[in-house]
């Protein structure tokens, strides 16, 4: 596909409807499912919130229902994903958020179900050795 190609496609992917709030928190809930189904683990929660009236997935540390991250889901079917502690103007590179990326974007759901599995999977790891270094 060529690069102009490609540019009409985002520009068809953005300008199809908008969610509203409904469709917004249907769009979240099935993400919490597709992300239990994806990651089946004894260490990772996925939860359906809210935040300011707005549908969010929490990502838990089971063991002590620690929030490690948050996924919004946009009016437009974009979704990000945010660090627990991390602020919107952080950049990615930032390691102030810890163990993982501290604001990512992802133009929808697929792309960011492609990423999620070994962005959590390292991120965990990192968590758990921090955690047993502290207890030391």
């Amino acid at each position: 596909m060529s690069f102009d190609d490609e540019v009409d496609e985002v520009k068809r992917e953005m300008q199809t409807a908008k969610l509203d709030p409904e469709a917004r928190r249907e769009t979240a809930a099935k993400l919490v499912e597709r992300l239990k189904e994806q990651i089946a683990s004894k260490r990772l929660d996925f939860v359906l919130a809210e935040a300011e009236g707005d549908p969010i997935v929490q990502i838990k540390y089971k063991p002590d229902s620690e929030t490690l991250a948050n996924v919004y889901i946009h009016e437009d079917g974009s979704i990000t994903f945010q660090a627990a502690g991390a602020s919107e103007d952080a950049d990615d590179d930032d390691d102030d958020s810890g163990y993982f990326p501290s604001y990512v974007e992802y133009m929808d759901e697929e792309e960011f179900l492609e990423d999620a599995y070994d962005m959590l999977k390292v991120g965990v790891a990192e968590y758990e050795l921090d955690r047993e270094q502290r207890a030391v």
